[in-house]
């Protein structure tokens, strides 16, 4: 659940039972110690609404071999919809961070990742 983050910081979001709503500029959402084991990741599920035509999200995976960074653009929709995003492939143990940028407008449900 979006609201299950460690931290959340940025200049507009409310959280709304298990999800986090009204994220605005330069949110970001982390959740630390995710374990990506066996094949890891290869697909993101993310569960949200966009009152607007598109919000970039940015990724970031920390790890112990370093950083990276995945984009996605979740589209416009009129409630709560699954979206599925192709990933590169994500192994190992990580600190993630989901990044919303300025102009973003989005109400956050809940993640999960898909092996592969």
């Amino acid at each position: 659940m979006a609201a299950s983050c460690e931290r959340i910081y940025g200049d507009t979001y409310i959280i709304v039972d298990d999800r986090v709503e009204g994220i605005g500029n330069n949110v970001s959402l982390e959740f630390t110690h995710m374990e990506f084991s066996g094949k890891g990741a290869s697909q993101l599920v993310i569960k949200g609404r966009s009152p607007i035509d598109k919000n970039t999200i940015h990724i970031r995976f920390a790890g112990e071999n370093g950083e990276s960074n995945q984009l996605v653009e979740f589209e416009k929709s009129n409630g709560y919809e699954e979206r599925v995003f192709e990933l590169e492939q994500i192994t190992g143990m990580h600190n993630l961070t989901f990044v919303f940028m300025p102009g973003s407008s989005f109400d956050f449900s809940w993640f999960r990742f898909i092996p592969g």
